[in-house]
């Protein structure tokens, strides 16, 4: 019988998210009657990867495995996770096996410079239950896993621990919880790392039942559906807003959403069922690069969408970076003026520049551009940090982008902290000149 050891690396968070990758691994393997698995939960213990090497000296495991999307942030912490599985004394008893979005976009460059021996592309559980039993190594393809988790598996997390976790519109008593309504997405950006070519859709009944479970067994009430896309279409938001509805308690829920649905009676119905915030990717307010980056919307969509959202009494969070081939600053101020009309600032949003990670028709463009050699150059060389421009596509030196992009910034921060203000100084006129009781103190702006 197998021995399983399953990383969840520190992501440099107080209260870390939940990790739903590990979780759906982890349930897939005790179906599949492996019960001999561990979870290093450095998320929590923020616990160097040294400590790794000596938890693998002690213990015997056959397979460890680690997954990771194709940050700069985590392609530094998974060669630190690597070196320590590496210098490990049991090393040649170990599949160290490779998952996620990152490994999958360039599969030998990860087994090369990670020293691992598997990379799976593709949904895990169905490869990490098959890897476990025959062990075998190099490039898997994982395909889509129709079971559902079985639940009580969320009993060896803690979710006490991980349910502390805010959302944009949360309230202080609430506890919080992500989950999944999907897989993949219907549109394929030119940008996006996520990569997975299939969109699969979770019945809606059983999305229900880990909603119950979750609230009744860890009190989670405000939801986010993290996976890439809940709103994939008016019938399908509207089933699951329905069955929402009918639940005996009420939830309060986020998920991330497309503009071209945003619609004021869609809008009202999952205003109705509790939701909250949807968060909307726009990228850019000019048509020509929009078309160009593969969005599926157009301008008017985004602005009808939004203030539509708005109208409903739902926040918007609204995504928009700049650095397409053919983008200019005036494009970057149409999108810090419309930051600044429309952002509620329930949180802080800035615009970062477009990344050509691995993978993507992007990244591809890049190197025929020969402005990219291969993923040592876009990892070791280029993608230092994600505020600044791996890439250049535009006619401007990289400097002056970066000189724009601190102003739209400053601007867009000195945005948010005038709105955070004001709701201070109108809590305090309740206080002082209406007698309203109901002020608990400053909080932090």
């Amino acid at each position: 019988m197998a021995n399983v050891l399953l990383i969840v690396y520190d992501n440099g968070s107080h209260i870390p998210f939940f990790p739903q990758n590990v979780f759906h691994l982890y349930a897939a393997l005790k179906k599949e009657k492996i019960h001999n698995i561990g979870v290093w939960n450095q998320d929590i213990s923020h616990g160097r990867a040294k400590a790794l090497t000596k938890i693998l000296d002690e213990n015997h495991f056959d397979i460890v495995g680690l997954g990771f999307v194709a940050g700069y942030y985590q392609y530094r912490v998974a060669k630190q996770i690597s070196e320590a599985i590496n210098a490990s004394k049991r090393r040649n008893e170990i599949n160290y096996v490779l998952g996620g979005h990152g490994p999958a976009a360039e599969p030998d460059y990860f087994l090369s410079v990670l020293q691992a021996d598997t990379v799976v592309i593709g949904d895990g559980e169905q490869a990490i239950c098959e890897i476990a039993n025959t062990n075998k190594k190099g490039i898997y393809t994982g395909e889509y896993y129709t079971g559902e988790p079985e639940l009580d598996c969320y009993n060896n997390f803690l979710v006490g621990y991980y349910r502390l976790i805010r959302w944009p519109t949360s309230k202080p008593t609430d506890f919080c919880f992500p989950i999944l309504s999907s897989r993949g997405c219907k549109w394929h950006c030119s940008f996006c790392y996520r990569m997975r070519k299939h969109f699969d859709l979770r019945p809606v009944e059983a999305i229900i039942e880990e909603i119950k479970y979750l609230h009744n067994n860890h009190g989670i009430n405000h939801f986010q559906f993290s996976d890439e896309l809940l709103m994939a279409s008016k019938k399908r938001t509207e089933e699951i807003c329905e069955a929402i509805s009918k639940l005996s308690f009420r939830i309060r829920w986020d998920c991330n959403g497309r503009l071209n649905f945003a619609a004021p009676r869609l809008l009202s119905l999952m205003k109705k069922s509790g939701c909250e915030y949807v968060n909307y990717g726009i990228e850019s307010l000019n048509q020509h690069i929009l078309n160009s980056m593969g969005k599926g919307l157009t301008v008017e969509q985004i602005h009808k969408g939004v203030e539509a959202t708005l109208a409903a009494n739902i926040a918007p969070g609204l995504n928009l970076i700049w650095g397409f081939p053919g983008d200019t600053v005036k494009n970057l101020n149409m999108a810090v003026d419309f930051l600044i009309k429309y952002d509620p600032c329930h949180e802080l949003r800035t615009i970062r520049p477009v990344t050509p990670y691995p993978g993507t028709p992007l990244y591809r463009k890049a190197i025929d551009d020969g402005l990219l050699e291969g993923p040592a150059d876009f990892y070791e060389d280029k993608h230092k940090n994600s505020d600044l421009f791996t890439v250049n596509f535009m006619h401007m030196t990289t400097e002056d982008a970066h000189a724009a992009l601190y102003r739209a910034n400053g601007a867009l921060y000195n945005n948010y902290l005038e709105k955070r203000k004001m709701s201070q100084i109108q809590a305090m006129e309740k206080l002082y000149f209406h007698g309203d009781t109901s002020f608990r103190g400053f909080r932090e702006v």
